[in-house]
């Protein structure tokens, strides 16, 4: 007589994301979330864990992800993908509603107004405007350029209108 022993030594198949790209919904990154995979010819759930893990907050820039799966028979498959989280959503504009101001002088008037823009990643971004808040507008219309931009050098341009009535 003899013995016949079947052993498995046959790592599990392991399939991983193709890279992934995500927008950024935070200061701190983006909350990222996916799915690793593994088949066994004699496991039927090989046991997979990846490491940062699917739902994990990542960084901006690049974070590799390395996953391994495990069989029953303790056999290891081993692979990885790249998560790149970017900022590519320009800071939000808040300017005053267009406004009809009454004219002080022959010169218009010297008009004060607040303008402010909030980054998704940068938080509070100070905006640019021309003219600036406290110019005298000259009587008529006059358009107000804001722009905003953050850190990576996304940009936001709006424009409000003032008109001054003559005296």
């Amino acid at each position: 007589s003899f013995r016949i022993r079947v052993v498995d030594t046959v790592t599990p198949r392991l399939a991983v994301p193709s890279p992934l790209t995500v927008e950024a919904t935070r200061p701190t990154g983006a909350q990222v979330e996916f799915q690793a995979m593994a088949n066994d010819l004699v496991d039927r759930r090989p046991r997979v864990t990846c490491t940062p893990a699917s739902g994990s907050t990542f960084p901006l820039g690049a974070t590799t992800v390395r996953c391994s799966a495990r069989d029953a028979s303790g056999n290891r498959a081993d692979a990885s993908f790249a998560v790149t989280v970017v900022d590519t959503t320009p800071p939000a504009l808040s300017l005053p509603e267009n406004r009809t101001v009454q004219a002080t002088s022959t010169k218009g008037a010297a008009v004060t107004y607040a303008a402010s823009a909030t980054d998704i990643v940068d938080g509070a971004v100070f905006p640019s405007c021309a003219p600036p808040s406290g110019s005298t507008f000259p009587v008529g219309a006059t358009t107000v350029t804001c722009s905003a931009r953050d850190t990576r050098g996304n940009q936001s341009i709006s424009e409000r209108a003032f008109k001054f009535l003559d005296r």
